[in-house]
């Protein structure tokens, strides 16, 4: 009785935003691997069709989002959801966005978002029993913005000083008394033997939950026609090829986020001193609903008390008041940008697209069918004044230290059709994205940006290899991206020292001598074929050192050679007495220890952590691992005068729902290195379609 007063409540609510019947003007149509090809006569109908094959194919990862954005995540999954509640509260994301929905969204945009919403809410109305919380429906427009808002502010990391505040662990200032992976590739026709352009849109995420990739193709009769990966929930492409460009994105590494320490004003309780003036907190009381059931719903409601500043959301703990500023929480432009650069038709289309800054962060890789490729380090960067450790606490006591704009795009590292004819960024530094001679200099670029000049293992053995192709084909494009190997220096250990691992002595430790001996081996070549016999072990003490490793340890490990050989020699054990109990031995094939996992299907899987094919474990069963994050979803693009030739492919399928037939067809192929051949063409699309039907 309940799940039908549920429905009947839902179905009265979808007409809210719906200024017609979308669904007669959209069709979705499904390929042989049941990827949505979503097609409408406007770019609303589309958005409408989006909605309902994301529900389709994984309502409840879309609802996860969702629930965030409504502060009602503990209301799903418990401490853990009411924590990112607690966030949304803070940093005051649906006061921003009732605040900017209408100023930077434009009505045509906001006109497809509200079409999402109907299919979401559509789809809840005749699924109740897919509901994860009955109180988050009917979901509104907003709801989706605001997910976009808390996850631009996660991305940029703003939960690492939160932590940091809370545990007592942000650094604090002495006031005077009166005073948080990814690859991306292209190459131009001076690098290709075929003068075609080459990108590789190669994104490092989960392999599943909110932020897994959902592969689709949008197409309007008003020229959106874009195929890509998109969140679930998400408005637009996010990253993906259309007829003339496309771009990949990788998280890049600069200081989005500051924190500043206010000071108390000493006679009135609750105020703080700013230029010498006191002013007072703002404080409200905030309700945290924590469901502390295992199995059903026991939700306990928690008081919480938050504060603002000039400085924005502010926190009062008893090692003094501090105050969180980023970019991410200024604006909603966002879906706005993303819709742009979906539908941009040239490289000065969609720059000026970027220009909007209304995504935070990201390295945006870009190729297009002109010859272009760009490398562009973005970000909402403030103006911030020198002469201040940005990278630590500053003071929050003094007008000098309020930033209130950003710099442009226009500002920020990036290069052009670099002379080399190739750029890459593997989430290194934005000084280190194509040929050292075509490469951004640090000194020309503001240093309280923040930008780091720190590698990754990636990165080393791309600069290495790329150096033994003058010019390079299709088949050594394939042969960059699936790169199983590391350089002559591993990097992602990166507190401390990795590589007098491979120095260690045999004769001194004979109960290790035989893994001694292989680490050196296996160090010799460095590669992680699925069928290599060497690596096994040393990819376990590679996990134990992570593992057992610590923050005070680190340290010694960094200053004291002896206790850092003592301290791989311990893992060194550990790691072959695991592998002698779980294999009998300590050679094994790669694949054996590592598995490609969903459901039914368990698979051998090459690769490892920090690899260009990027494999990253958790604990399985009888001692293996299972990957969880790595080549999320690939797509690799041949752009010729004539457009795109398209390939991609996804680590498990296009459903999440385990009855699906698409829940676990493509895992062969991802881990067999092989892709499937995708267009952008409406009549081949609908000749080889699987299924064509009209939403709900």
């Amino acid at each position: 009785m309940k799940s039908i007063a549920l429905s009947l409540l839902l179905f009265c609510s979808v007409t809210v935003f719906a200024q017609r019947d979308y669904k007669q003007n959209v069709e979705i149509v499904r390929d042989s691997f049941g990827v949505p090809h979503i097609f409408g006569k406007t770019d609303a109908d589309v958005g409408y069709g989006l909605g309902w094959a994301t529900c389709e194919d994984d309502f409840k990862t879309l609802q996860w989002m969702l629930l965030a954005g409504k502060k009602m995540a503990g209301r799903n999954i418990g401490v853990n959801g009411a924590a990112i509640d607690f966030a949304v509260n803070l940093l005051r994301v649906r006061e921003l966005v009732d605040e900017r929905y209408e100023l930077d969204l434009s009505p045509h945009v906001r006109e497809i978002i509200e079409a999402m919403t109907t299919a979401v809410n559509k789809y809840a109305s005749l699924h109740p029993d897919e509901v994860l919380v009955k109180k988050a429906f009917p979901a509104s427009p907003k709801d989706i913005v605001s997910g976009y808002v808390l996850a631009e502010a996660l991305l940029s990391g703003v939960d690492g000083p939160l932590k940091n505040i809370v545990n007592g662990k942000q650094p604090v200032i002495p006031f005077a008394e009166n005073g948080k992976g990814s690859n991306g590739m292209a190459f131009n026709s001076s690098k290709t033997k075929d003068g075609a352009v080459y990108l590789d849109i190669n994104s490092h995420q989960p392999l599943e939950g909110p932020l897994s990739w959902y592969e689709v193709h949008l197409c309007s009769e008003e020229g959106w026609n874009i195929l890509g990966g998109t969140f679930h929930g998400g408005v637009t492409i996010f990253h993906g090829v259309n007829e003339n460009l496309g771009w990949a994105h990788t998280v890049n590494n600069f200081d989005p986020v500051d924190v500043f320490q206010l000071q108390a004003d000493p006679k009135k309780k609750g105020n703080y001193l700013y230029d010498g003036v006191s002013y007072p907190l703002e404080t409200k009381k905030v309700w945290l609903h924590v469901n502390l059931a295992k199995k059903g719903k026991f939700i306990l409601p928690v008081a919480k008390r938050v504060w603002w500043s000039k400085y924005g959301a502010t926190l009062v703990t008893k090692r003094g008041i501090f105050a969180i500023r980023l970019g991410a929480t200024t604006n909603v432009k966002t879906i706005e940008q993303y819709f742009r650069m979906n539908k941009a038709r040239n490289f000065t289309e969609f720059r000026a697209a970027l220009d909007l800054q209304g995504a935070a962060m990201m390295t945006t890789v870009y190729g297009d069918r002109f010859d272009t490729i760009f490398c562009l380090s973005n970000g909402l960067l403030p103006m911030r004044e020198k002469g201040y450790n940005w990278r630590g606490t500053v003071p929050g006591n003094t007008s000098k230290t309020l930033w209130t704009t950003f710099h442009p795009e226009s500002d920020l590292p990036q290069v052009l059709n670099p002379k080399s004819g190739y750029i890459f960024n593997f989430n290194n530094s934005a000084f280190d994205c194509t040929a050292p001679e075509d490469d951004p200099k640090p000194s020309n670029y503001d240093p309280t940006m923040g930008y780091t000049l720190t590698p990754t293992s990636r990165s080393l053995r791309f600069n290495e290899i790329i150096k033994r192709y003058p010019k390079v084909d299709w088949s050594d494009f394939l042969a960059l991206k699936y790169d199983e190997g590391y350089g002559k220096q591993i990097h992602f250990f990166k507190d401390f020292p990795i590589e007098d691992i491979f120095s260690l002595s045999e004769t001194d430790n004979p109960d290790v001598a035989d893994v001694i001996r292989t680490m050196k081996v296996w160090g010799s070549y460095r590669l992680a074929p699925v069928t290599d016999t060497n690596f096994a072990v040393v990819y376990k003490t590679f996990w134990n050192l992570y593992s057992d490793s610590n923050e005070p340890l680190v340290a010694q490990l960094n200053s004291d050679p002896k206790v850092r050989n003592n301290f791989y020699l311990q893992s060194i054990r550990k790691s072959k007495a695991e592998m002698v109990r779980d294999f009998g031995k300590i050679h094994v094939q790669l694949g054996d220890l590592q598995r490609h996992q969903r459901g039914n299907i368990d698979i051998p899987l090459g690769g490892g952590p920090d690899m260009i094919r990027a494999a990253y474990p958790q604990p399985y069963k009888k001692g293996r691992f299972r990957i969880f994050v790595g080549d999320s979803y690939i797509m690799l693009v041949k752009f010729s005068k004539d457009g795109p030739e398209i390939h991609t492919i996804s680590p498990y399928g296009a459903s999440n729902k385990p009855n699906s037939p698409h829940y676990t067809d493509q895992m062969q192929l991802y881990a067999n290195k092989q892709t499937k051949p995708m267009t952008l063409n409406k009549a081949e699309i609908y000749k080889k379609a699987e299924k064509i039907y009209h939403p709900q």
